[in-house]
C-alpha cells in the first residue's frame, strides 16, 4: 500500500510541476550549458516538433517512447508496437528540418507498466543527482534517460577530460545494468591568422 501511495505522489508531483519546471529549466540550463542559450532553445524547439510528429502517428504505446535532443542529435528510446511503426517513426524524425542524427534505441515490446516507469524515473533522478554533485562534470551538458532499466546519456562534453571523467564515473556505478553513452566533444574554433 505504501508503494502505491509513493507512486501516486511522485506521479502527481511530476505532472503538476512539468510546465513550470520546463520553462525554468530551459533558461537555467542554457546559462550553464556548452550549447548556450540559442542552442538550448533550438534543441527544445526541435524536440517539440518531434513530439508533435510522434503524437500524430497515434501509437498505442506513445508514452513508452522517450525523446531527447542534444545539439540537434535525437535519441529515441523505449518500446514500440512493431517493426513497421519503428521504421515509420525513425523515417518521420529524419524528415524533420534541423535533425542532424538519430540514435535508434527503440525496442519492439509490450507496454511498460506504470510501476516500471516510476522505477525508471526515480533511477534517472538518482543518476542526475550523482552527476550534479560530481566535480568536473557539467551536468547541464547531458540528458539522462532511463527506459526499461537501461541508462542512456546523450550530450556534449566541453573537452576530452570531461568526456573521460563522465564515462568512467558512469561505468563505475554498479547499479547500472546497461549503459549507452552518446557523448560528443565540443568543437572549438581556433583563431587562424
Amino acid at each position: 500500500m505504501v508503494k502505491i501511495i509513493n507512486v501516486f505522489i511522485i506521479s502527481l508531483i511530476v505532472n503538476s510541476c512539468a510546465i513550470v519546471s520546463t520553462a525554468g529549466s530551459i533558461v537555467g540550463s542554457a546559462s550553464t550549458s556548452s550549447r548556450g542559450f540559442s542552442g538550448t532553445v533550438e534543441d527544445t524547439y526541435l524536440m517539440s516538433k518531434i513530439v508533435s510528429k510522434i503524437t500524430l502517428m497515434k501509437l498505442s504505446n506513445f508514452s513508452d517512447i522517450t525523446v531527447s535532443v542534444n545539439n540537434s542529435k535525437v535519441l529515441l528510446a523505449g518500446n514500440i508496437e512493431n517493426q513497421e511503426k519503428r521504421l515509420e517513426l525513425i523515417r518521420k524524425v529524419w524528415w524533420i528540418d534541423g535533425v542532424k542524427e538519430v540514435y535508434n534505441e527503440l525496442e519492439i515490446g509490450p507496454k511498460i507498466s506504470f510501476s516500471e516507469k516510476t522505477e525508471d524515473f526515480i533511477f534517472e533522478v538518482k543518476i542526475e543527482n550523482r552527476l550534479l554533485l560530481e566535480p568536473g562534470i557539467f551536468s547541464n551538458n547531458y540528458s539522462v534517460d532511463v527506459v526499461n532499466g537501461k541508462v542512456y546519456v546523450i550530450g556534449i562534453s566541453s573537452n576530452i577530460e570531461e568526456k573521460t571523467k563522465i564515462e568512467n564515473f558512469l561505468n563505475s556505478m554498479n547499479d547500472i545494468k546497461k549503459l549507452v553513452l552518446l557523448i560528443d566533444i565540443q568543437k572549438t574554433i581556433k583563431d587562424v591568422r
